[in-house]
């Protein structure tokens, strides 16, 4: 009897632990989805010192990550934690996903810097490889600093074949940043905690095949879609309750799971700006 009564409260105290490192968590998460949100309006802010809008218009898909601590004593690397969504066929963007990047050089160097990020992907195949596990930029997929000003071109061979065009800000300073090395990769546990799903892959969240996306991610989803004119630009207020309609006949069940396979068609001249710009 004692050790029944000594397991039910060692169930019970474990529950109790649990819940506060759950909201914990949770709470994590949404910071982390703000400080991005953030960071990507500061970038595509309307002014001669950030992202073009053309290009971001064009975009498969963007990563943001806030923060990246890039720490040197002769070896150097950097490491952060941040988020990725991919735009669907009807121009909307997919709900964001987790994501982590890491990187090490080697040379001459000394000092701690931490540097706000944001990735512009610009093809198909920056946008599988992430989702399918992890890209290793300068290797899985080309990267090069990107352009800046709202009304720049692009400027050279690299930046017209770039997969994936990078940015950084440190200290208030917004410049094109070169990150061959680095690793993204998808961070499955907080893709897991923050949706509540298990086992929940990044495919079926970029696919919006979730049943419920929380406020924050909806939020940074409508941040995305102002800076690029796109379908759902106008936020996440909601709206007055209607009344209800008489029953309809429930919609299909979403497809089978597989990779998502929601991006714009291919473009033939990536970071090129469109005719007439």
């Amino acid at each position: 009897m004692n050790r029944l009564i000594a397991t039910c409260l060692s169930v019970l105290l474990a529950m109790t632990a649990l819940a506060p490192v759950q909201a914990q968590a949770d709470d994590k998460a949404d910071r982390r989805l703000q400080q991005s949100q953030n960071v990507f309006e500061a970038f595509s802010d309307l002014t001669e010192q950030t992202i073009p809008t053309w290009l971001l218009e064009r975009a498969y898909g963007i990563v943001v990550v806030p923060s990246v601590v890039k720490v040197a004593l002769t070896l150097g690397g950097r490491g952060g934690k941040g988020v990725m969504a991919v735009r669907n066929p009807d121009g909307t963007w997919s709900p964001p996903v987790f994501v982590t990047l890491a990187g090490a050089n080697i040379g001459f160097q000394f000092g701690v810097q931490s540097t706000d990020v944001v990735l512009v992907l610009m093809s198909r195949e920056s946008v599988e490889g992430i989702a399918g596990g992890k890209v290793t930029l300068g290797a899985d997929a080309s990267v090069a600093a990107g352009p800046l000003g709202r009304s720049s071109a692009a400027a050279t061979d690299a930046t017209l074949s770039a997969q994936v065009l990078s940015y950084s800000r440190s200290s208030g300073l917004f410049a094109g940043v070169a990150l061959d090395g680095t690793i993204i990769s998808i961070d499955r546990h907080a893709n897991e905690s923050f949706y509540g799903i298990s086992d929940v892959l990044a495919s079926q969240i970029l696919a919006g095949k979730v049943a419920s996306v929380p406020l924050a991610a909806q939020e940074f989803t409508a941040a995305l879609a102002r800076a690029t004119d796109a379908p759902g630009a106008e936020g996440t207020t909601a709206a007055p309750a209607a009344t209800p309609e008489p029953a309809e006949t429930p919609p299909a069940p979403p497809p089978a799971d597989g990779p998502a396979t929601t991006y714009p068609m291919e473009d033939p001249n990536p970071g090129a700006p469109p005719p007439g710009t």
